[in-house]
């Protein structure tokens, strides 16, 4: 197995083939071709574009085609399996200096024009017949025709000199054109006229969302008609079926990615301890099957669902041991994230560089662990990231430019972030996973990543059965991940919570309170409680949303309140606070509630 890291490109031999025949070969003409291009750094640019862009193609076929400059990112080099981004530059730079080596072979090959052939040509023949003029110089007298001819014989010859003195600049020139293009700033000048040429886009890349790279070829889910066995057999009925099929790497189709293992359709997943594993820290079954589905959901570039999850529970309980390993195995299609990507405040200046997701293009799974206790998700740029529309990002120094998004957020950790946003846009998007068994510090076993990393092929071909899963029967969601992400919603909703808590929402018009009453009652209950306190601004706003709400009341009907102005007050009928959370001298009307509310 190739070693990425020791990764240098495939070049064609210096040395020119001997010619087989009368045909030329394929790196002559391509030498022929470089030599037809000028002395220039333009020339250059096109020398690279030949030898290793897409016309490479037309002289050694498409395995010579190995570099492309993706706008905003940098060159990638194709290693046989993927397009692989040069981050630093060396393994295109090598390129560059194979192409100005190159350029040394034009100057045995550059050959004299039709004309300049046939002047020369005829200066030999001239030559010839001066030297016979000359033998017979004794033996009879010139006359008048003979030195004519003796003249146009002579002016022959100059002018063959003159044409084999040019041919001959032209050579040099060209070895010195060589010569100079191996210095540092013309090869610098030679990668950047090239790059327009062998330029691609972002969205040019890994467009195929139905198919996954890994080390020994790429995988395809495709769909097929197999026959219902249930039924008739003289009328029978076909379904359409998702398979997984495995071909070869190529070029054209531009992916950057690759899981690290390899994948053996005819096997069974021999996977012990990481079966032993996840039955251990996943004992309802039905957790572990949604999370096989969910893991072949990533190895697709699908984004429909619209959903991120959140591994939570405490420490040693296997969340971020599994994690890793999907990492792991995912290899460059996994990016790991800080948590502060995702958490503080959603104030981000519209020109700001945005490095952390400029690194999302072609990924599929994206993760970050470890939100410490109470800080904030970005609920909006959660909404924007599992939206599947187009991503604007940055890099450092560089331009916008536009993610069409692949990926799948998974973040974990020992706490719940906070979330302010009450919406059910952003509380269907979040899937809360719970991790509840804790391992004994004393049964932890420290060579479990390694144990789980020898199994990678296995979990990789058990995440493909998941994809083929997915993709026939869906995401099927547990009804154990929808009770804890509900709990976690409740918990998060910390109006609602005062409001179902410290009040009765009773619907009766004579009930009824005053804002800064309500918000007295709040600030007391979140103090009591742990919730967090919004200011007087942002708990007015969420506290007239929740009028749209029903609660129940203490008949055991659900019930609303309604916000309303009377003589340029406002206040909120049906509703009334618990008297355990009154502020002292409030105003609080009672109707027919009132004693209870009391």
């Amino acid at each position: 197995m190739q070693d990425d890291d020791d990764f240098s490109p495939d070049l064609p031999d210096d040395d020119l083939p001997p010619p087989t025949g009368d045909e030329p070969t394929p790196e002559q003409l391509l030498l022929a071709a470089c030599a037809a291009e000028p002395e220039t750094d333009i020339g250059n640019g096109r020398r690279l574009r030949r030898r290793f862009g897409d016309l490479a193609k037309e002289h050694a076929g498409a395995a010579s085609h190995i570099a492309i400059c993706v706008a905003h990112i940098g060159w990638h080099v194709f290693d046989g399996k993927r397009w692989k981004e040069d981050e630093d530059g060396s393994l295109i730079r090598q390129l560059a200096h194979r192409t100005a080596e190159a350029i040394r072979k034009e100057a045995g090959i550059i050959e004299p024009s039709d004309d300049e052939a046939a002047t020369m040509a005829a200066g030999e023949v001239a030559l010839e017949a001066l030297a016979r003029m000359e033998a017979d110089k004794g033996r009879r007298l010139p006359d008048i025709a003979a030195l004519a001819r003796k003249r146009d014989y002579e002016i022959a010859v100059e002018a063959a000199k003159r044409v084999a003195e040019q041919l001959g600049g032209r050579i040099g020139s060209r070895r010195r054109h060589a010569k100079s293009t191996a210095g540092s700033s013309k090869l610098n000048n030679l990668l950047a006229e090239g790059q327009p040429y062998m330029a691609r886009k972002v969205v040019d890349l890994n467009t195929d969302r139905y198919s996954v790279n890994c080390r020994n070829g790429t995988i395809e889910f495709h769909q097929v008609e197999i026959e219902d066995e249930e039924s008739d057999p003289d009328d029978p009925r076909f379904l359409t079926r998702w398979q997984a099929r495995l071909r070869e790497h190529r070029q054209g189709d531009f992916i950057t990615k690759m899981v690290e293992a390899e994948w053996d359709a005819d096997a069974k997943p021999g996977m012990p301890e990481f079966r032993k594993f996840l039955i251990k820290v996943q004992p309802d079954a039905t957790i572990r099957a949604f999370l096989k589905r969910f893991c072949g959901y990533l190895l697709t570039g699908l984004t429909i669902e619209q959903v991120m999850l959140f591994f939570y529970g405490a420490g040693r309980n296997g969340k971020s041991t599994f994690v890793d390993l999907l990492c792991f195995i995912m290899g460059d299609y996994a990016v790991t994230l800080s948590i502060d990507s995702f958490s503080g405040d959603n104030k981000r200046g519209g020109g700001e560089a945005t490095p952390d997701l400029a690194r999302l293009p072609g990924a599929r799974l994206v993760a970050a662990s470890e939100p410490e206790a109470g800080v904030k998700l970005k609920d909006a740029l959660i909404k924007t990231l599992t939206g599947g529309e187009k991503i604007p990002v940055r890099r450092l120094h560089k331009d916008f430019f536009e993610v069409d998004p692949h990926f799948k957020i998974v973040l974990s950790g020992n706490h719940k972030p906070r979330i302010d946003d009450d919406s059910d846009g952003i509380w269907r998007r979040l899937l809360l996973v719970p991790w509840t068994v804790q391992i004994a510090e004393g049964d932890t076993d420290r060579a479990l990543p390694r144990k789980l990393r020898a199994e990678a092929a296995a979990v990789f071909a058990w995440m493909i059965e998941g994809a083929v899963e997915y993709l026939n029967h869906g995401l099927e969601i547990p009804e154990g991940v929808r009770a804890a992400s509900n709990e976690y919603r409740q918990e998060s909703d910390a109006i609602g919570t005062f409001i179902r808590m410290a009040c009765h929402v009773t619907g009766i018009p004579d009930d009824k309170e005053k804002p800064i009453d309500l918000y007295h009652a709040f600030e007391k209950f979140a103090a009591a409680e742990g919730v967090f306190a919004f200011n007087r601004s942002t708990f007015e706003k969420r506290f007239a949303k929740s009028a749209e709400r029903s609660f129940e009341g203490p008949d055991g009907q659900m019930k609303q309140f309604q916000k309303a102005r009377s003589n340029g007050e406002t206040f909120y009928r049906g509703i009334g606070i618990r008297s355990d959370w009154q502020s002292q001298g409030g105003d609080h009307g009672q109707g027919g509630y009132g004693e209870e509310l009391r």
